[in-house]
């Protein structure tokens, strides 16, 4: 008998929520498939590498689990020692540490002429934190108070640096006044903290980092259920009503009334009219959207320019969700809704007139970025054609790293993700398709994305016990009021981790708009 496909969705919301290994529920997909379904695990890897490596991923996880609980004595003295060693190098900013099993306080970094236990470090990190957020600007300089509540937190911290951090903070074995402000703050000592690493930390993240599995068809499908299928009434709790989840634009960053007020389905509906127009979208084209999202780009293209629209997605959820909505807007006749990876998008006889992407691009991987530029440039007719992209970029100085280490991101929350590097799209954009695909223009609108991820953060702690945590319970049922809170704290601190790094420009956020030769609709309002 051949061996049972496993269905990942399936799987994914009806296992025991462990408390024992809350956090590495995540871990290593491939195991927890095969057992949800009992295969062996030669019938479902397809080769011996892949074998090796969800063993080495799940092997270093479940390490790390054991080593970052480790409360001996002596262990979390050293521990201790080492991170404030660490901390006394800050120079930027002012921390405020209080150890509250050992009823200990530190202050670190800028003291303005106050000595370590002056009362003068405490009224500034709280007047800080006190400032209203909108208040703030990028330059101010931070001041943060953290709160260690469990000495897991030291040996974690030692052990794993940033993904310690990270599980500690979800464990709830220390609280942060302002986790956005301890990021940024990490971001501006970056050199004097040695990027945050430690001989320990660097051996695990490079021994998970090479244990990354490529996102295959399957993988991405799996990839896309664990983050999009989680609940569509959880993203529509923090998401404003379009129900877009990729970074928008205010006007108000770039026009010359600073007054100007904004909502976010505002900012949103901008990069959605930037997309049309870059695309030079009519009535005539049939247009193709790798990432379906909920449906609100393929909706309004339509809405806004009579176009034919044919939208992908790996996510049931979304699929389900826009396809209610297209209905409802009466665009059905428009739209074409399909489950779908863009590998197995056919070639067609008459291709697409234009192709957009938004922030569908990191969910690619290093691996495939040529395929599924390759794929545009087969799929993009060849007269004319248009492609309009939008992704988050990592900086070309921290790219090499990056793509060599795991980080919180794509371990926990987009699993299986990457992010490019300018240059890198670039490159690929122009390889694959021999140059006949030209870049017209590109902007970087990653600033654009700090205000959106405060407002999302706020929504989602505003709605989480009355609509997230219900929902979820609902989709999860062995989840426990724990699990619940772990998953609560996982999220927050993806907001406040994602928005530091555009606050610091550690991050980008790119729209390129490329077209091949004979693209004369991009000349249009250019007097000639």
């Amino acid at each position: 008998m051949a061996p049972q496909k496993a269905d990942p969705e399936e799987y994914e919301w009806n296992q025991p929520y462990s408390v024992h290994k809350r956090i590495y529920y995540q871990l290593d997909h491939f195991s927890r498939v095969m057992a949800s379904r009992g295969i062996h695990p030669r019938q479902f890897l397809p080769n011996i590498p892949e074998r090796l490596t969800a063993l080495v991923y799940c092997g270093t996880a479940h390490l790390r689990h054991k080593l970052g609980s480790l409360t001996w004595g002596p262990a979390v003295q050293f521990a201790k020692a080492m991170a404030q060693t660490t901390f006394a190098s800050l120079e930027v900013g002012t921390f405020l540490l209080v150890d509250q099993v050992s009823a200990e306080i530190h202050v670190y970094g800028d003291t303005l002429g106050a000595g370590p236990g002056e009362l003068g470090n405490f009224v500034l990190c709280r007047r800080y934190s006190a400032q209203p957020i909108h208040e703030r600007k990028a330059t101010d300089l931070p001041g943060v108070e953290l709160v260690v509540l469990d000495d897991a937190f030291w040996v974690r911290l030692l052990l794993f640096t940033d993904m310690g951090f990270a599980e500690s903070y979800m464990l709830g074995e220390f609280e942060c006044d302002d986790l956005t402000c301890f990021f940024q703050m990490f971001i501006l000592n970056r050199e004097q903290l040695n990027n945050g690493t430690t001989w320990f930390s660097g051996l695990f993240s490079h021994l998970t980092g090479l244990a990354r599995v490529a996102n295959t068809m399957d993988n991405a499908r799996l990839n896309i259920v664990r983050h999009y299928d989680i609940s569509n009434d959880m993203f529509a709790a923090f998401l404003s009503p379009d129900m877009m989840y990729s970074c928008p634009i205010w006007k108000h960053l770039t026009d010359s009334d600073p007054q100007q007020e904004e909502s976010l389905e505002d900012a949103q509906m901008n990069k959605i009219n930037y997309f049309i127009e870059a695309a030079k979208i009519k009535p005539t084209d049939h247009v193709l959207e790798i990432g379906t999202g909920w449906g609100t780009m393929a909706i309004e293209a339509v809405r806004k320019t009579g176009c034919r629209v044919t939208t992908i997605t790996l996510s049931q959820e979304q699929k389900i969700y826009a396809e209610k909505r297209i209905r409802e807007a009466g665009f059905s006749d428009n739209i074409e809704v399909h489950l779908l990876d863009y590998r197995l998008l056919p070639d067609r006889k008459v291709p697409y007139d234009k192709i957009i992407s938004c922030e569908m691009i990191e969910a690619v991987g290093e691996k495939f970025l040529p395929t599924y530029f390759s794929r545009i440039d087969k799929l993009l007719k060849k007269d004319g054609g248009i492609a309009v992209f939008q992704s988050i970029t990592m900086p070309e100085g921290r790219h090499k790293g990056y793509s060599k280490r795991e980080d919180f991101i794509n371990h926990y929350i987009f699993p299986g993700g990457y992010l490019p590097s300018v240059t890198q799209l670039i490159n690929h954009i122009t390889n694959e398709s021999n140059g006949t695909l030209i870049v017209e223009k590109l902007e970087n609108i990653g600033s654009h994305y700090v205000k959106t991820l405060r407002l999302w953060r706020e929504a989602f702690m505003d709605k989480f016990d009355s609509v997230i945590a219900p929902a979820l319970k609902q989709k999860r049922p062995h989840m426990t009021e724990e699990d619940v809170e772990v998953f609560r704290r996982m999220w927050e601190y993806y907001f406040a981790y994602s928005e530091a790094g555009f606050l610091t420009k550690t991050l980008g956020d790119v729209i390129i708009t490329v077209g091949r030769e004979g693209a004369l609709e991009m000349m249009e309002g250019i007097p000639l």
